[in-house]
């Protein structure tokens, strides 16, 4: 069980084990029409806010929202009950290679839930026929080899820097359980596209304190299984437009996203170049120029566009 103490982070406990299997069916679901048809349409269906896996799913959002769960609203949450004959394969299938991989690592076939953020058309082509992008950027700017990345259950705010806003103003993240059997570490840059032996299966970016899975193209759909989507606005970037300014863009936010990432030196220098902003010493052209060379270019501009930019 893990517990969030600092003052700006909610404080909520949530024990990972304790996620429910997507495809336990033990609650009454709400199946009303709001906006979410091409969710329910592809075998999807909302749950209730009152119902536990929902209070469940929703903990573990914001939990890995740190210090922005605050500036989060979840709109709805919709659980995959594999109900279609194609749902029904896809968890068979699942469940076979996950006795397979148990038996190949001596037991256990390492299963963990993660994040993976994206835009709603994208999300539309995984329920639709299942995952095939490859090497999209992670949330943090860098990429892992060329394969599917997803966040560590406890880093939800990784994935939400990948995801888009659609035409409702919400944003989606998925929740999917992996088998990773075996796991490799990848390091950032990286060109892998497979194993490099057979005794690895699945990728990571470090083993003690992984953030970091990463899923090769000949597993992707065997070894991911959907389980839930969280819809959510960010309240603190509603209502931005495409002049910047200090007041619309509300730069601390964009800093607090940086210190999550970013390490306490360059942090300190970022803050230096934020007071001379503040001050106008120099022109935002000028500060984010210097921002984006000390996180890098994709780290920031993966922030902006989280700011609608």
């Amino acid at each position: 069980m893990e517990q969030v103490n600092n003052e700006e982070q909610i404080s909520i406990s949530i024990d990972y084990d304790e996620i429910p299997d997507a495809g336990s069916v033990t609650y009454e679901c709400d199946s009303g029409s709001d906006g979410f048809g091409f969710f329910t349409d592809n075998g999807m269906v909302k749950i209730d806010e009152g119902n536990n896996d929902h209070k469940i799913v929703e903990k573990c959002f914001l939990l890995g929202m740190r210090s922005l769960a605050r500036e989060t609203r979840i709109v709805g949450i919709h659980k995959n009950l594999s109900s279609s004959l194609t749902g029904k394969a896809r968890l068979d299938s699942f469940k076979i290679f996950n006795d397979a991989m148990a038996k190949k690592c001596g037991g256990d076939a390492n299963v963990r839930y993660a994040w993976y953020g994206t835009a709603r058309g994208e999300i539309r082509e995984i329920l639709c026929h299942g995952f095939s992008r490859l090497a999209k950027v992670a949330g943090n700017g860098e990429t892992y080899g060329l394969g599917v990345h997803f966040s560590n259950s406890k880093f939800s705010i990784d994935s939400v820097l990948s995801s888009e806003v659609d035409e409702n103003g919400l944003r989606h993240v998925l929740l999917c359980r992996l088998i990773l059997g075996k796991m490799e570490v990848v390091p950032a840059g990286s060109k892998q596209f497979h194993p490099s032996s057979k005794e690895f299966d699945s990728g990571v970016d470090n083993l003690a304190a992984p953030s970091r899975y990463i899923m090769w193209s000949c597993s992707m759909n065997s070894h991911i299984l959907l389980s839930y989507i969280v819809s959510f606005r960010l309240l603190c970037f509603e209502g931005s437009t495409t002049v910047p300014s200090s007041s619309q863009l509300r730069v601390s936010t964009i800093i607090k996203i940086l210190s999550m990432f970013l390490d306490p030196p360059k942090m300190a220098v970022i803050a230096f170049h934020y007071n001379d902003f503040q001050a106008n010493r120099i022109p935002w052209r000028e500060f984010t120029q210097k921002v984006a060379q000390l996180a890098g270019r994709k780290l920031f501009s993966s922030i902006l566009k989280l700011h609608g930019y």
